[in-house]
């Protein structure tokens, strides 16, 4: 990864490439996704440790924040072969779905799914069904400069959430900027945490690529995490987990593509978001059907 030349703050030099910076969270083993299969019947465990908003619980817990609909319950877990990390849902209608994440995250070969589960719906106290939901996804536009991706979804009804795009200035989002990351840690653990925003960079993340912006934050996230949302204090989404790198010798920090890259994919599909309000009871029924239909067939 490569930093443009501002160095005010004692990032490394000379500059260096991604492979000597940047560790992607998305690369998983075998073992870990496995032990999403195992979980206790009637159990999400992608949602019992969550933190540090606890109400995204499973069946008999606390119902919902609002905070929850428009960052934890648009988060879903994305395959591709051996590589898996998370995704924001960030639009919605009876067309189509559209998936943000990370480039790096369907770098692998074979078929992108999508896995559902019961809190994307609003559906923890619900029983039966099978879960999660896996729905198969294609590329609709990919920027690997600025390792952002965004996928579609065409065999689901409408989804009852999706995150909100940050739509204010990109200089807002300045040093100490409050923020909040979500992502489904090693594939089986759905988290948020909050932390600062040290600065914003344009960082070349491979030879011959274009510099691109990204937000640098205090915290580093865990494997798995690649693809998932970064929100500001309005819950707004302002960036996708990308990774870590040593921005400062000795000290990792959070890598994160930022807004200006997603509007730039947007932009290059040529076609805006299209974002809905929570819609409860029409989505989950047509998804509710096709958990028991696949419960019936197990």
């Amino acid at each position: 990864m490569r930093r443009s030349t501002r160095d005010a703050r004692g990032w490394p030099a000379p500059l260096r490439s991604l492979a000597t910076l940047l560790v992607a969270a998305a690369m998983i083993a075998p073992g870990p996704a496995a032990a999403q299969e195992a979980k206790a019947p009637g159990l999400d465990e992608s949602t019992t440790h969550a933190t540090p908003l606890t109400r995204a619980a499973p069946a008999g817990g606390e119902s919902a924040a609002p905070a929850d609909d428009r960052t934890f319950r648009p988060t879903v877990l994305i395959r591709r072969g051996s590589s898996q990390g998370s995704g924001t849902v960030i639009a919605s209608t009876a067309a189509e779905t559209l998936v943000l994440t990370a480039a790096h995250v369907i770098r692998a070969e074979g078929p992108i799914l999508v896995e559902l589960h019961r809190y994307n719906l609003g559906l923890e106290r619900a029983d039966g069904g099978t879960w999660p939901l896996i729905v198969p996804a294609s590329v609709a536009a990919v920027d690997v400069s600025g390792d952002v991706a965004l996928l579609q979804l065409r065999k689901t009804p409408p989804l009852p959430y999706v995150a909100r795009l940050y739509q204010a200035d990109v200089e807002d989002l300045g040093r100490d900027t409050l923020v909040t990351s979500l992502g489904v840690d090693l594939g089986n653990r759905l988290t948020s945490w909050r932390t600062k925003i040290v600065d914003t960079a344009k960082l070349q993340i491979r030879e011959g690529a274009s510099a691109k912006p990204f937000l640098i934050t205090l915290k580093t996230p865990e494997h798995g995490r690649s693809g998932g949302g970064l929100y500001d204090s309005q819950d707004r989404l302002v960036g996708v987990c990308v990774g870590h790198a040593e921005m400062i010798e000795g000290r990792r920090m959070g890598v994160f593509a930022s807004i200006e890259s997603i509007r730039r994919l947007l932009k290059d599909r040529d076609r805006a978001p299209v974002r809905r309000e929570a819609r409860r009871k029409a989505p989950a029924a047509g998804l509710e059907a096709r958990a028991a239909r696949g419960r019936s067939a197990s």
